[in-house]
């Protein structure tokens, strides 16, 4: 892909779509001796996140399987998919053996544990499955999970202080296995919404592995500006959510089921591709979406090839 300076400047449509999302034309300005990624190394960056087709409840080997065929190699998996799959009999030594044998890997995990609950014990039960999270993870070779604010982020009065703290506990128990949780923001609600308290809590934590995990939506949903992404350190982060949201929606009014394919809404695609690039994020781009009407519409091995296209013709 040509440098993306050249490509902001000289493509008109993406001009466009700057000036009706606010974003002055300059977009954005890499370091001249920035190395700006080639789109082979783009495609290889391509996740898929299995909430695009949770709805099918499609068993997880299945998944793995039409995810493969349609040219996916990198996998966000759902635990509650893992869980069903190992409840069946499944060995995650099997499943890893079989994702090597297809030239894939997991980029991370995705759960709703209530890591950051004031309730003690609650909060304690959370670390006790986050800790059988990280060593499933650890046998399949995954370094990073979501940690989403599962039961917080529709709380007032949470203490980004005291959210810190409970961030580190678990970052210090992904020490021992050597996996680690990503915090998530999440724009609906109160708590976590912002990107600007995220950075606080991971800038808090004093931990070298602390790293948010993003999302295209999400960050438009809690009425942050994408330009604040430039105060961030793209290298600490591996898996950024890829997906878009529709034209004629409020933003206080859209649902995570609203979400679509990046490039088929309003979201300033190209803009937020130029500053990833800027702060040298090398992570996976995940398309993660819940579009009901998608399933609706197409079958699982429609979507997923689709899905495809649609991000490789994104990023």
């Amino acid at each position: 892909m040509k440098n993306r300076r050249n490509f902001l400047k000289s493509s008109s449509l993406a001009l466009a779509v700057l000036a009706g999302a606010g974003i002055p034309e300059t977009g954005f300005s890499a370091p001249e001796n920035a190395k700006l990624p080639t789109s082979k190394e783009r495609l290889d960056r391509i996740a898929f996140n299995t909430a695009t087709i949770l709805r099918y409840d499609l068993p997880l080997l299945e998944q793995i399987r039409i995810t493969h065929a349609a040219g996916f190699r990198n996998l966000e998996i759902w635990f509650r998919d893992l869980d069903r799959f190992l409840a069946e009999g499944g060995k995650l030594t099997d499943l890893r053996s079989r994702l090597d044998d297809l030239g894939m890997r997991i980029v991370g995990g995705i759960n709703f544990w209530g890591w950051g609950l004031p309730d003690d014990e609650k909060r304690k039960q959370a670390q006790t499955e986050m800790r059988r999270g990280m060593e499933q993870m650890k046998t399949l070779g995954c370094t990073h999970f979501a940690a989403a604010p599962a039961g917080i982020h529709n709380r007032e009065g949470i203490s980004l202080s005291e959210l810190a703290d409970r961030y580190r506990a678990i970052l210090e128990i992904g020490d021992e296995y050597g996996v680690y949780p990503q915090l998530e923001i999440w724009g609906p609600g109160c708590t976590l919404s912002k990107l600007s308290d995220a950075v606080w809590i991971t800038t808090e934590t004093g931990h070298p592995e602390a790293s948010l995990l993003l999302d295209v939506y999400h960050l438009y949903r809690g009425g942050n500006d994408f330009a604040s992404l430039r105060q961030l350190n793209g290298a600490q982060m591996s898996n950024f959510h890829w997906n878009d949201w529709p034209a004629g929606i409020e933003r206080e009014k859209l649902s995570d089921g609203d979400r679509v394919f990046p490039g088929d809404g309003t979201a300033p695609i190209p803009f937020i591709c130029g500053i990833l690039d800027e702060i040298g994020f090398r992570g996976t781009f995940s398309l993660e979406i819940f579009n009901q009407k998608y399933c609706e519409t197409y079958t699982p091995e429609e979507l997923v090839r689709l899905s495809w296209e649609k991000m490789a013709g994104s990023v």
